[in-house]
């Protein structure tokens, strides 16, 4: 079960416990089917469809400053938000330091994302024993290592690992890996000349989180991550090299995948991930591996450093202290996305603690 499936299920079920217990609330339909008025009955179907059939609501449908974009399901998540707000105060209320129950968990994560002072006092306190783990990999073969960490903890990776349903034998699951390694939203960000001014945000923001870290040469450490991460853009496949079900299928050995892309520690990665007894590994961009593996075997120990040091940072920073948090709003949400506005901490600590900044529901994350 993922971190996402996981605290959604947990909110879930409080949910589901409270309204057994309280009175129920009102049901809210109201209107229901197409929406006729939706439409822009001026534009001609055959010219713009989407605009025919929904130009009248983006025409009369506020974008809110702390979101980047607006829709019907951004709608209902807003009666679930404030549903949600009220659950989580109220179990912060009652919230020990070591709960037990479910309602005490959810409340004492709560109650601790609301805690601001502590939050500010602590800066980066939380991430260093990541940090500290980094430091002290001082080979390749512990650094790749250490990225298998990212399925479970903070750290990124070149490479990504999913479980999931076996396209060719769905009675089982497989362990599927991914190229990964890119802090910006897909390669054309590195590589198009369209996309300059994002990269070179995404490039201050890296050295931003690296000062923050007190990271040394922080300037010269971003410009290095973002070249490696340029170097990895050049090697990934395309969005739609990556949408052909076939081509996207290679089953591998952990031999044969050393075999086919040496360079990257494989087992050690593998191991850190807990997948150190998985048979079969299902490969999606096969021709990307061996370049990227290659390219990590090229790559500097202090600069591979840096980048696991950055990524625990930004993966982080929503967590941590108004120094991180504020940076990671400005490239991720503001500068990627177009959020005008931070979103009120309470929306923040409904969104960690459901799940979302593990990619749960609509949310415009990375």
């Amino acid at each position: 079960m993922s971190k996402s499936t996981t605290a959604v299920a947990v909110i879930l079920a409080l949910a589901a416990g409270r309204a057994l217990a309280a009175e129920p609330a009102p049901l809210k339909y109201g209107a229901w089917g197409f929406d006729l008025t939706a439409m822009d009955k001026a534009t001609k179907p055959g010219d713009d469809f989407f605009r025919y059939a929904n130009g009248a609501w983006l025409d009369r449908t506020p974008i809110p400053a702390d979101k980047p974009g607006m829709s019907l399901r951004i709608l209902e998540s807003d009666l679930a938000e404030a549903r949600l707000h009220a659950i989580m105060e109220d179990s912060a209320k009652a919230a020990g330091h070591q709960p037990t129950t479910v309602e005490g968990k959810v409340g004492a994560f709560y109650k601790s994302f609301m805690d601001e002072g502590r939050i500010e006092a602590l800066g980066a306190k939380p991430i260093a024993p990541e940090l500290d783990a980094i430091r002290a990999a001082t080979t390749r073969d512990r650094l790749g290592a250490l990225m298998g960490r990212h399925v479970k903890d903070f750290e990124s990776s070149a490479f990504g690992i999913g479980l999931d349903v076996d396209t060719k034998d769905i009675a089982h699951y497989a362990v599927y890996l991914g190229q990964a390694g890119l802090g910006l939203p897909d390669r054309d960000y590195y590589l198009q000349a369209s996309f300059g001014e994002k990269k070179a945000a995404y490039q201050a923001y890296v050295e931003k989180l690296l000062s923050l870290l007190d990271w040394p040469d922080a300037k010269g450490k971003a410009a290095a991550i973002v070249a490696l991460e340029t170097k990895i853009a050049e090697a990934s496949w395309t969005k739609a090299q990556e949408r052909n079900p076939d081509t996207t299928y290679n089953p591998y050995t952990v031999a044969e995948l050393e075999k086919a892309a040496p360079g990257f520690p494989w087992r050690g990665f593998l191991a850190e991930a807990g997948l150190g007894a998985a048979k079969k590994l299902v490969v999606v961009e096969k021709t990307a591996f061996p370049k990227i593996a290659a390219i990590f075997s090229e790559a500097p120990v202090d600069v591979l450093q840096a980048w696991l040091a950055f990524s625990v940072a930004d993966n982080a920073a929503p967590n941590l202290s108004k120094p991180f948090a504020d940076a990671y709003f400005e490239m991720r949400l503001k500068t990627l996305s177009g959020q005008a506005e931070q979103q009120a901490r309470w929306k923040r600590g409904v969104h960690a603690v459901s799940g979302g900044d593990y990619l749960a529901g609509d949310r415009f994350d990375r």
